[in-house]
């Protein structure tokens, strides 16, 4: 496969690279270029299939190691900043930032009010939602929000520009709208 000039997209033509890529080293040929396969890119010193001269590739987001929770129990997950001051799991954020920025290029503002939370800020957020002075929240421990993976993005609403371009270009970054009701409400599913 010829790689033409570099322009930012992945495509159909990178998608194919990354799985030829990916089945050379038995990384499982999905495509998606998570943590095993920056691992891959970073230490075998040769360039994926097709492509002359590889770029100096980035290191794939560190983040921070914080106490998340799934499905009720606690667990070890890294984080990485979305901008903001908000973070999630560090490959979520990875991808939500490359939305991001693809979101920018369309015109459009892709801004998180909240991503991760503490066991203390979802026990606050379910204790309104129970008191009925809040929005639907999750029982503390069960939420999306703990195991980083869920951020709330301010859309304006089901019929605003920044909603119908993240219900056309989300999946293709991993993220689902899947609390009915709540237009804000993202979620990685990878």
């Amino acid at each position: 496969m010829a790689v033409g000039r570099a322009d930012g997209v992945f495509g159909k033509g990178t998608l194919k690279a990354v799985k030829q890529y990916q089945t050379r080293y038995r990384l499982g040929a999905d495509g998606v270029v998570g943590p095993k396969t920056w691992n891959k890119l970073l230490t075998d010193g040769k360039n994926p299939p097709g492509v002359k001269k590889a770029a100096p590739v980035a290191a794939a987001p560190r983040g921070s190691l914080v106490t998340g929770y799934v499905n009720g129990r606690a667990k070890k997950i890294r984080v990485a900043s979305v901008g903001g001051g908000k973070v999630m799991r560090a490959d979520a954020a990875a991808k939500f930032n490359k939305m991001k920025a693809a979101a920018r290029r369309a015109g459009i503002s892709l801004n998180v009010n909240s991503a991760f939370r503490t066991m203390a800020q979802q026990r606050s957020l379910y204790a309104a939602y129970k008191a009925g002075r809040g929005n639907l929240a999750a029982r503390p421990g069960y939420s999306n929000h703990q195991g980083g993976l869920s951020a709330d993005v301010a859309t304006g609403g089901y019929g605003s520009r920044t909603y119908k371009w993240m219900a056309r270009n989300a999946r293709a970054y991993g993220f689902v709208n899947d609390v009915r009701g709540e237009p804000w409400h993202w979620t990685f599913r990878g």
